[in-house]
Order: C-alpha cells, then sequence, then structure tokens
C-alpha cells in the first residue's frame, strides 16, 4: 500500500512541475487575496489629513502620523484648509483652539462619506488611546493583553487561514473530479487496497503542493503590505500542513458528492465566502450574535484562523485543541470519502 501511494504521489507531483503557468497563477491568487483583502478590511491607510494649527499648540500633528492612518497636512490659513477640504484635497481637517487655556479640537469633515468619517474615528481613537497624557485629555486605556501588531497584522492570519481553504478545496476538487471523470482513478481503485491508497495520496500531495503557493504568497506579500509574520515558522508551516489536509479532505467530500466541476466550484466557492465572514476573519466572533457564534465555532476555518494568529502573532489562544479539531475534520471527512467511494466501486 505504501509503494501504491508513493507511486501515485510522484505520478500526481510530476505532473504538478509540468504546469508552472498554474503554479504562477496560484501563487498571484494567494498574493492578491492577502494583500487586497487585507488592505481592505485593515482600512485606509496614509489619508490626507488637514491640521490647522498655527501656533502649535497641541502635538497632535505627531500622533497622527505615528498612527500610519494619515498623512498630516498643515495649514497656516484656516479658510484655504476648508477650501481644500471642499476640494477633496484632504479627507478632513483639525481646527486646534488657539485659546492654551482651554484644550479644543474640532474636527471637520465632509459628512457625506460614511465610510470615511467611520475611518477617521478609528485613526482618532488611536490617537486618543496611546499617550493621552501628551494631549491633555481626561482619557485613560489599559488593555490585558498589550498588543505590538497592527490590524493589518490581525487579520492577515485569517486570511491565511481562508487561502488554505481555497488552495487545498480547488485544488483536490478539480483534479479528483477530472481525473475520476477520465477514469484514471477508477483503475487503480480496482486493484486491493487501490481506494485507500488513492484517497490518502491524492490529500497529501494537494496539501503539500497547495502549502508550498502559501508559503511563498505570505512571504511575498509580507514585503510588499509590510505585516508581520512572526519569529515561529515551524508553528506557521505544521498549521499549514494541518490545515491544507483538513481543507484537501473536506474538498474530497464535496467532490464524491458534487461529481461535477461547474457544481462543485459554484458551491464551495459561496460556502468559503460565507465561511470567511461567519468565522472571525473580517468580523471578530465575539463581536456576533450567540446563534453565529455558534456556527462559528462549528466550522474548521475558525479553528485554523485561531492556530495562525497564535504562531504569527503569539497571541493567547488554545493551540493545540484548534490543531486537534482540524485534524478531528480531517479523518471524519476522509471517512465520509471512503464511504461514499467504496459504494462507487462497487458499482464499478
Amino acid at each position: 500500500m505504501f509503494n501504491q501511494i508513493l507511486a501515485i504521489m510522484t505520478k500526481d507531483i510530476i505532473q504538478w512541475t509540468r504546469r508552472p503557468l498554474y503554479f504562477m497563477a496560484s501563487i498571484l491568487l494567494g498574493i492578491l487575496i492577502i494583500s487586497v483583502v487585507g488592505n481592505t478590511i485593515a482600512g485606509a491607510n496614509h489619508m490626507p489629513f488637514g491640521l490647522y494649527d498655527p501656533n502649535h499648540v497641541s502635538s497632535l500633528s505627531k500622533h497622527l502620523d505615528d498612527t500610519k492612518r494619515f498623512v498630516v497636512i498643515n495649514y497656516q490659513n484656516f479658510d484655504e484648509a476648508k477650501q481644500a477640504l471642499a476640494n477633496h484635497k484632504i479627507v478632513a481637517l483639525a481646527y486646534v483652539d488657539q485659546d492654551l487655556l482651554e484644550d479644543k479640537v474640532e474636527i471637520i469633515t465632509e459628512g457625506n462619506n460614511p465610510l470615511v468619517d467611520d475611518q477617521i474615528s478609528m485613526g482618532l481613537l488611536a490617537v486618543l488611546t496611546q499617550k493621552s497624557s501628551d494631549l491633555s485629555l481626561p482619557l485613560k486605556s489599559e488593555s490585558l493583553f498589550p498588543a505590538k501588531f497592527s490590524l493589518r497584522d490581525f487579520v492577515t492570519p485569517g486570511l491565511a487561514a481562508y487561502m488554505c481553504y481555497v488552495l487545498a478545496s480547488m485544488n483536490l476538487g478539480f483534479a479528483w473530479i477530472y481525473e475520476w471523470t477520465d477514469k484514471t482513478y477508477r483503475q487503480i481503485i480496482l486493484i486491493p487496497n487501490g481506494l485507500k491508497s488513492v484517497i490518502i495520496a491524492k490529500t497529501l500531495t494537494v496539501t503539500m503542493e497547495a502549502s508550498v503557493v502559501l508559503w511563498l504568497s505570505l512571504c511575498l506579500t509580507s514585503l510588499m503590505c509590510n505585516f508581520t509574520l512572526g519569529n515561529n515558522f515551524l508553528g506557521i508551516i505544521l498549521v499549514t500542513l494541518v490545515s491544507m489536509l483538513c481543507f484537501s479532505s473536506i474538498g474530497l467530500t464535496f467532490a464524491c458528492i458534487l461529481k461535477t466541476i461547474r457544481v462543485y466550484t459554484m458551491t464551495v466557492t459561496i460556502l468559503g465566502v460565507s465561511l470567511m465572514f461567519v468565522s472571525g476573519i473580517i468580523i471578530p466572533v465575539e463581536a456576533t450574535s450567540g446563534v453565529e457564534q455558534l456556527a462559528a465555532k462549528l466550522m474548521p476555518m475558525y479553528y485554523s484562523s485561531e492556530a495562525f494568529k497564535a504562531v504569527m502573532l503569539n497571541v493567547p489562544v488554545d493551540f493545540a485543541h484548534d490543531l486537534l479539531v482540524l485534524v478531528l475534520w480531517a479523518v471524519v471527512s476522509m471517512l465520509v470519502a471512503y464511504i461514499l467511494l467504496n459504494q462507487k466501486q462497487a458499482e464499478l
């Protein structure tokens, strides 16, 4: 059986290396999702922000720059600053009261773009909750687990989990349905232990191939978008392999049920987007309703995302529990796929 598995894996890997365009397209997909989607979730950066503080009454300019969300443009003329706001040269204008006896800052926006207003609020909150004593403001914040990473760093592990789902399910589903239709596997499964060999070999091959694509995508995108991958590279490798194995097994089960590439693609794509929203990648699970929290904790993408956070950001999560849930999903999915394919084998 071991020789059968090795032979099938060798054949699949050779075929994979002969498709460089497919390999490059997979990496490009990973880069686009991690960079574009990640930057969108993390919010706008380098927004042009006007500041009218000619007498330098406050240190607001420095603190706005420190958030990395704003590019501060200082104005000496208030009317000129308002005109710049009206002409869309800046997204907002901070007017600092020049009375030294009173701390007062007025934020002026266009008022007709809620998305911009929300981004400004997030940026200003970051200013107010750090070094508030320098601003002489009656506001203080504390954290149980002080973090040294940004929102962009925080969303990346979730996107890595989502990419595991996309790469594993798409690679395995397409290959399995196509080769099953082409009778490639039908001949193999008729030999002793052939069905088990095919299932194990295919899931392991896709797990390794998709993992290589994700690792390259993360490394390249981290240079472009400047997010942290952490120092636990062995942990990242382990979480990636376990996550890929889990989603490959699930993809195999779906492929056995759906049977055609068109139906498989539509189902897996819609399901993946739904899982991304419900698994805490975009909105924290704790901020959703009780039903949504239950749904998230029943899905493997939630545990994959949590495991990636543990190894990339070193946040306090139950790492062993998350990996165990992913392994259980993989085992159950492979058993279901084996039962379904065993029935088809009897029909052959």
